[in-house]
């Protein structure tokens, strides 16, 4: 039986990181005993004291998950398998962005979708013991080190029919009644900032009947009360959304558990709110970005409006569905007045919950780009990957400012005026949410958080 040590590289501190479970490694897990028989392998998941982890399971071969914030960690933990011997799989938004960023201490990077390269690359690794540099250049999705060199494979195309895919396994997911799942991968739009879409290149769904299928295994198997859609956008295909309303009533599955999920302004139309309301979503996640229309305009395109933002709000408040929100400040030429129009919009437009973050370039986004042109970021070893943490309440003095207008300093107080509205704000309206069930672990987590952080910058 062969050991595989799958590594979650996330600040185990920080209260948004350790929230929910990596599902993609549950996908992983089921791809390999789909191909290989349940007993082929043996596997753990870590995503702390990695090296007792290392020592103590001593696995045969190690696959790290990373976004770029903590790429920094990924190389570190990579770096103690590699010193053990122990051959490293990287895989994750980073590496699929950024293959030249590939560490000497790892064998292999999976770029993209992950489940048909992890299949192949484990049979190398049954077949060799190893990652031979001969056996992985007819494999397509990778980038391995040939002696000093990098060589990447021709791309993989993602899986056309996403119901081919096994469910994931969270045998090693801690599952609690408050869970979540994709039902598809992609987004149709490309907003300047976001990584995700990049990473997924195209959209595909899984089928209504797919869908629907695993919240009855989540209801009925694990007692989930509570689920969140994690799709970019969940109801891109309307005629999918409202297949899965029927199958949700017809299985009489309704009632027994509520969702959230995430929208796009201009795809929240009537039919759409009915829809999601008949089929119990409680809560819905919009990324409104900005107060003012310029800023909006740059940051997602010009197919969305603030107007019709403000009108998204109003349609799902009427329809009894809690309308969340999140705002980005710090555009490269935006003002302390439009970053204010923003504050403002947030006062007068009803949201439930609402967060604000400050423009963070990702690799592989057009941000990414302008960061790199102006010299504040770079793709090799002169960059510190956890300059890229979105948390700028705990992070600003090493954060990425893109503002030319606006000092760090400056952009730190007007950042200030948004979080102490927020405070009071969610405080609030928190106790109607259907998030109120999570809030004391969020309490208890953020506060182990702050304190860790004030011992830190004291020490």
């Amino acid at each position: 039986m062969v050991k595989f040590l799958w590594i979650n590289a996330i600040n185990s501190s920080s209260e948004v990181e350790t929230r929910y479970p990596n599902l993609g490694i549950g996908y992983l897990i089921a791809a390999l005993k789909t191909a290989f028989g349940e007993d082929r392998f043996r596997f753990k998941l870590v995503d702390s004291r990695i090296e007792e982890a290392l020592d103590g399971f001593a696995p045969d071969v190690v696959a790290i998950s990373s976004v770029s914030q903590n790429y920094g960690l990924a190389q570190a933990y990579a770096r103690a398998a590699h010193e053990r011997g122990i051959p490293v799989l990287a895989g994750g938004v980073h590496i699929s962005a950024l293959p030249q960023s590939l560490a000497k201490g790892m064998a292999v990077g999976c770029i993209g979708e992950g489940e048909d390269t992890i299949v192949d690359l484990l049979r190398v690794f049954l077949a060799h013991g190893g990652f031979p540099p001969a056996e992985l250049a007819a494999i397509p999705g990778i980038v391995y080190r040939q002696g000093e060199e990098l060589r990447q494979t021709a791309p993989r195309p993602g899986r056309a029919d996403l119901d081919s895919l096994p469910y994931p396994d969270r045998q090693l997911l801690p599952v609690s009644s408050h869970t979540y799942l994709f039902t598809s991968r992609g987004c149709p739009y490309r907003c300047r900032f976001c990584a995700s879409s990049r990473f997924w290149n195209d959209v595909r769904f899984f089928s209504a009947e797919r869908v629907v299928d695993e919240i009855e295994r989540l209801v009925l198997r694990h007692g989930v009360r509570f689920i969140s859609f994690f799709d970019d956008l969940f109801v891109a295909d309307k005629r999918r959304l409202f297949r899965i309303v029927e199958l949700v009533e017809q299985r009489g599955i309704r009632g027994k558990v509520k969702f959230s999920c995430s929208l796009r302004a201009n795809t929240v139309t009537e039919d759409v709110v009915a829809a999601l309301k008949r089929m119990g979503v409680r809560s819905v996640g919009m990324g409104l970005e900005s107060g003012n229309q310029r800023v909006l305009t740059w940051l997602k395109g010009g197919s969305l409006t603030v107007a019709q933002n403000a009108k998204a709000v109003e349609l799902l408040r009427k329809s009894g569905i809690m309308p969340n929100a999140s705002f980005v400040i710090g555009s490269p030429d935006e003002t302390a007045a439009e970053i204010l129009d923003t504050l403002r919009f947030i006062k007068r437009a009803g949201l439930a919950l609402f967060d604000v973050y400050v423009l963070t370039p990702f690799p592989g986004t057009p941000v990414w780009e302008i960061a790199k042109k102006r010299g504040l970021v770079w793709e090799d070893e002169r960059m510190d990957w956890g300059r890229l943490n979105v948390n700028f309440e705990l992070s600003h003095q090493q954060a990425i400012i893109l503002s030319e207008n606006l000092s760090a300093g400056e952009l730190r107080k007007l950042y200030g005026k948004f979080r102490r509205y927020r405070f009071v704000h969610n405080a609030v309206t928190i106790w109607r949410h259907p998030m109120l069930a999570d809030l004391p672990r969020y309490i208890v987590k953020y506060l182990l958080e702050r304190l860790r952080f004030v011992v830190r910058k004291s020490g």
